[in-house]
């Protein structure tokens, strides 16, 4: 009785092993589900955010120049693209973007008398769409942007500080919304260069800023940005 006991253990040890291996031996890739979307998958997005500052020149003699240190841009949207081979892919983007100029001369003069300027700033709150080729290198850790964008100024605003040479009170702050001035729509270039998650971005604004003038303020943003990924 023993030996039947100690017969049926030992077959029943040799048939668990073969069962383990038959099982370690099948294919079980079939039944895995290969994510499409994420790193250096098929399709990829980000939120992120950019800040940059206006360089280069002026076009023609604008009425008045900038304060470069005190203008700035600040970006935050999401991107996406679509891996088309190893190395390339095609994206889109959308995005808030804030404009600010720090003009050293009033663009538009308050109506009251005796009053001394303080500041004035050029404020565009931009509504942007882009589309970009992308080209990736080491895996997707190298990338190089280029495309172009169409932006639309939802609000924008020219504001003055003023104090009055003579009076009561210290200072007043006037806002013109919308003025007539001002050019809503507006296209250019967008080049960027990341490593990881953190690029660099110039942007280059084709038209002009101003409706029917000559002259405009740099048309260069030259920043930092950084994506926010999971």
């Amino acid at each position: 009785m023993k030996l039947l006991i100690t017969l049926i253990f030992i077959f029943s040890l040799l048939f668990e092993g073969y069962s383990q291996k038959y099982l370690l031996e099948q294919d079980v890739t079939k039944d895995t589900s290969i994510p499409k979307f994420g790193f250096n998958r098929k399709f990829e997005g980000a939120n992120y955010l950019g800040y940059a500052m206006a360089v280069g020149g002026y076009t023609n003699s604008p009425p008045s120049k900038i304060n470069n240190l005190n203008s700035w841009q600040f970006r935050v949207g999401l991107w996406g693209r679509i891996k088309l081979t190893k190395w390339y892919a095609l994206g889109g983007y959308v995005e808030y973007a804030r404009d600010e100029y720090r003009i050293k001369t009033p663009l538009i003069k308050d109506s009251l008398n005796n009053l001394k300027t303080l500041w004035t700033k050029q404020v565009n709150n931009n509504l942007v769409l882009g589309i970009y080729n992308r080209l990736s290198f080491n895996g997707d850790k190298i990338l190089f942007d280029f495309g172009a964008y169409y932006a639309f100024d939802c609000l924008p605003r020219i504001i003055t500080k003023v104090k009055p040479i003579n009076g009561d009170y210290n200072y007043k702050r006037t806002i013109y919304n919308r003025p007539s001035i001002m050019n809503r729509s507006n296209y250019g270039i967008d080049i960027r260069f990341t490593y990881k998650s953190i690029a660099f971005y110039s942007r280059y604004r084709i038209t002009n800023l101003y409706k029917d003038k000559n002259y405009d303020v740099p048309k260069y943003m030259f920043g930092l940005a950084v994506d926010l990924k999971d």
